[in-house]
């Protein structure tokens, strides 16, 4: 016939909470009192399955704390730096994600207001007019679009997505109606043709 083993004792099962448990498990090991090898292990064991998913929440809590938050609502601050050139609107507290993007200078473009700026500097006479549509161009070939809606006097609007408005029409005696309306459209393109004739007319 078959033997019968003994069934394995169990041992009683703690419901202490971790502060509990630990203080308890110290008074233990403080007081020197010798615990049968199992009790000891038993209540080792019972702190450590108490711990930890206190230990895992922290671990949770510290991934998370270290994921960039989801780039998904528009900020209410404008770009700044490299990304003020390139980008309209970023995300709330991404400031590298772009939700936005500006419409960007053509390779063509870029040619004609280099040639622009060239012809304008090689003809010898350099006037206040002149020198001003120089720093326009330069303007827009750095894509400096705050510090270009600052030169036509252009109003800041209140959200990034906003449009420029008000801008001045005369600059140094220059007629920039054309370039302030390209300006408030965003559109480099509009402010490209804007300034090759405005070039072509000094």
């Amino acid at each position: 016939s078959a033997c019968l083993l003994p069934a394995r004792r169990r041992l009683p099962v703690l419901r202490m909470k971790l502060p509990q448990l630990l203080a308890a498990l110290l008074l233990v090991v403080a007081s020197g009192l010798r615990l049968p090898p199992l009790s000891r292990r038993g209540v080792i064991g019972a702190a450590f399955a108490a711990s930890a998913p206190a230990l895992r929440a922290v671990a949770a809590y510290g991934e998370a704390a270290n994921q960039a938050p989801p780039a998904l609502v528009p900020s209410p601050f404008y770009p700044t730096g490299e990304m003020a050139k390139t980008c309209e609107v970023v995300a709330a507290g991404r400031e590298d994600v772009c939700l936005k993007p500006l419409k960007m200078l053509s390779a063509y473009d870029e040619m004609r207001l280099r040639k622009a700026s060239d012809a304008l500097k090689a003809a010898g006479s350099s006037t206040p007019a002149s020198d001003e549509a120089v720093r326009l161009i330069g303007l827009v070939e750095a894509k400096e679009w705050a510090t270009l809606a600052g030169e036509l006097g252009c109003t800041q609007p209140k959200t990034p997505d906003a449009a420029p408005k008000k801008c001045v029409t005369s600059v140094a005696g220059l007629d920039v109606a054309k370039l302030a309306a390209a300006v408030s459209k965003k559109d480099p393109a509009l402010m490209t043709d804007a300034l090759v004739k405005l070039a072509a007319s000094l």
